[in-house]
């Protein structure tokens, strides 16, 4: 490459003239004068060169576009076909919770057993009562040993069956009810009423089973024409060998016999009385005890 400064014909005149060849080294002529230099292209320089002329010609190039232009040069148009997912589904219960997770160390923990239901405690039942059992245990035709003590109140608390044929045999259940009421009054008769723990209730009808010998207590009256009247407790029994007898009573009587017809035995030397029984079906003869 040369490079002369002014004009040609002057220069040898003073002008510049500079010969540069590919060797690398130039010539150059100033004020009349030679002077040669040597100059180096860095590989660097060269690098950038390179670069620089590869990014023009994919520029030009365009290989991303489509020859012949149109409207095959825009940008296809992307569609998104539906994706068939399947239908959500619910885990099944607890699925989950019954897996074991593992813990930081890797180890798996068992899972958490869940608090079983505390029982209801079944109450205990009470024991049966004895008194309830006793009036359960009672039937039409029982014999017992229950009498009035002389007070209104029996001697007992509850029922005791025993033989019809013995001596303290002194009542008789006619019948097994659910009430006192129901049960026949008069001379000789009884209720007795029992109140059971479940709250239901029983009631014994009794009759006094009289008999010869056995004593109770009465309240006698001497009438104008001498002739004696009186009311007795026939169903207490009393000992006969007693020389009180309960308030509002003044004379103690002992049995001589029962009848159906009326008529009483009379003895020698003593009154006798007599009192209508079970509804009129019988009469109870008795005399007043000598002191």
């Amino acid at each position: 490459m040369s490079y002369a400064g002014g004009d040609s014909d002057d220069a040898d005149d003073g002008g510049i003239r500079m010969d540069a060849r590919a060797s690398g080294r130039a010539r150059v002529t100033m004020a009349g004068r030679d002077v040669s230099s040597t100059y180096f292209v860095s590989v660097s320089s060269a690098v950038v060169l390179a670069l620089a002329g590869l990014v023009v010609l994919v520029a030009l190039w365009q290989p991303w576009q489509k020859p012949g232009g149109g409207d095959d040069d825009k940008p296809a148009s992307v569609v998104s076909e539906p994706v068939s997912r399947p239908p959500h589904r619910d885990p099944p219960p607890d699925s989950r919770d019954d897996e074991e997770e593992p813990d930081a160390d890797g180890t798996t923990s068992p899972p958490t057993p869940s608090p079983s239901p505390t029982p209801t405690p079944t109450p205990t039942p009470d024991p049966p009562n004895p008194v309830d059992l006793a009036f359960a245990s009672v039937r039409a035709g029982t014999c017992l040993n229950v009498f009035d003590a002389g007070w209104g109140k029996l001697n007992h608390d509850r029922p005791e069956a025993v033989d019809c044929a013995a001596s303290y045999a002194f009542t008789q259940v006619t019948m097994v009810t659910t009430a006192a009421g129901n049960c026949p009054e008069g001379a000789g008769r009884r209720s007795w009423g029992h109140v059971n723990s479940d709250g239901s209730s029983v009631a014994l009808c009794l009759d006094r089973r009289f008999a010869s010998g056995q004593c109770f207590p009465a309240s006698l009256t001497k009438q104008a024409d001498g002739s004696i009247k009186g009311t007795g407790m026939l169903f207490t029994v009393w000992g006969c060998d007693q020389t009180k007898v309960p308030k509002g009573q003044n004379a103690l009587m002992v049995i001589t016999a029962l009848v159906s017809d009326g008529q009483c035995p009379q003895r020698t030397g003593r009154k006798t009385l007599s009192w209508t029984v079970f509804s009129g079906s019988r009469t109870l003869c008795a005399v007043q005890v000598q002191r």
